[in-house]
């Protein structure tokens, strides 16, 4: 689809949605970030992209970004301007760490890792995240999962199975998130 920008590069459109879905992308086309005044649900999930451009920080009317089935190995910093993004989907990525960006992300419900690399979580910056509900971490490398995690206020979700770690043991996990979360409880240091 072809967008018309005026001359200083403003919007004459209103594109609230757009999906670029499984379109052999390597990046990000640039002109999708003269959206930046409406778009709300950007769909980039299984493409061949490595990179996201700092550009993507200025759509902070953003609530749902799906970067599924990529090659992206990091965020850049700028994207913790994604204020009111409510949904990040990266799951089948090449992630080795939560982005830092994520932890200023205050608007986000759903957090989507899983079959990345991910070894180890920072679960203080996690308690930051208060409208936090869900966390998917299924298949990653994680050799430890922190109590701290219990801590999220809002966490309803948490999927862990098939990372390395043995505590908890698989039993616990297969009785699903809530029962998770209540033995993360138990464990979590006064």
């Amino acid at each position: 689809a072809v967008v018309s920008t005026q001359s200083t590069g403003a919007l004459v459109c209103g594109i609230v949605r757009l999906s670029l879905q499984g379109c052999s992308l390597g990046s990000v086309p640039e002109q999708v970030y003269t959206l930046r005044g409406t778009l709300k649900e950007l769909e980039l999930d299984q493409n061949n992209i490595k990179e996201i451009s700092p550009e993507m920080g200025k759509m902070t009317k953003l609530r749902k970004l799906n970067l599924m089935n990529n090659s992206v190995k990091e965020l850049p910093q700028e994207l913790s301007g994604l204020i009111e993004l409510e949904d990040l989907n990266m799951s089948r990525n090449k992630l080795s760490e939560i982005p830092e960006a994520v932890y200023s992300m205050k608007a986000l419900c759903s957090l989507i890792l899983s079959n990345n690399q991910i070894g180890k979580l920072d679960a203080n910056k996690l308690i930051g995240l208060t409208s936090l509900v869900c966390i998917d971490l299924e298949n990653n490398n994680l050799g430890r999962l922190p109590p701290e995690l219990s801590l999220i206020p809002k966490l309803r979700t948490l999927s862990v199975m098939g990372n390395s770690f043995k505590i908890p043991r698989p039993d616990v996990l297969a009785k699903g998130s809530t029962e998770v979360i209540a033995w993360l409880k138990n464990r979590v240091p006064a």
